[in-house]
């Protein structure tokens, strides 16, 4: 029985041991570099619009991309965003798993190219969950530039979702992506924001940031 005792207890130190090594090669390692993907440390540290909504944030996320296009090939796609416009272009099928409703545009509408501040970018369906967050699940427009920035302030815990389109010269762009929110106080919800919030993040706005690119440059060769 000795044995026996010895053995789970060295198993379960084992397990345990592991899940920690695993842990702190997220919370160190992984964490950081997905947090910043593709932004250089002067993007990382720059002050950007609309960080003045959420002063406060104990949570920043900041991405970036080389996009080979001028500005306004980039703005096309990116002001037609929303759930009844041009979806988010990411990953539509996971999103609509539970329900959003969500398509991705192929195509450039002259509807949708029209975006105030203001304006309402719904991030569900209407009537989603019953339809008791149709004035919350989504992002209201706080700033617009054209070709310059789009400033989102999402309506659960007010932080702010940034789109800032910088020309690097007359066939490139820099798309810089910034997140600020709160991870939250209790051990439950910055195990959630940890443990799947951040990574689902990370992963929905690199598959948008991937297209984006993609469709503005190839909009890009089309008219050249």
């Amino acid at each position: 029985m000795e044995k026996k005792t010895l053995k789970r207890t060295a198993i379960g130190a084992a397990a345990v041991g592991g899940l920690g090594a695993l842990a702190a090669a997220y919370i160190f390692g992984v964490r950081p570099w997905h947090l910043r993907w593709g932004a250089n440390d002067e993007e990382l540290a720059a002050w950007l619009p609309g960080d003045e909504i959420k002063p406060d944030a104990d949570l920043q996320v900041t991405h970036a991309i080389t996009i080979e296009a001028p500005p306004e090939e980039v703005w096309k796609w990116l002001v037609q965003i929303g759930q009844d416009r041009g979806g988010f272009y990411s990953y539509d099928w996971l999103e609509n798993l539970v329900g959003l409703d969500i398509h991705n545009a192929d195509e450039i509408k002259p509807e949708w190219q029209e975006l105030r501040v203001g304006d309402f970018v719904r991030g569900a369906r209407e009537g989603w969950m019953g339809g008791k967050f149709d004035d919350t699940a989504g992002w209201y427009v706080v700033g617009l530039e054209p070709n310059r920035h789009l400033i989102l302030r999402d309506e659960i815990d007010h932080g702010s979702w940034v789109f800032i389109l910088r020309p690097l010269n007359e066939h490139q762009t820099r798309l810089i992506v910034r997140v600020r929110g709160e991870r939250g106080e209790t051990f439950t919800k910055k195990l959630y924001s940890y443990g799947l919030l951040e990574p689902a993040h990370f992963l929905m706005e690199r598959k948008m940031m991937l297209t984006l690119k993609e469709k503005a440059e190839g909009e890009n060769a089309l008219a050249h």
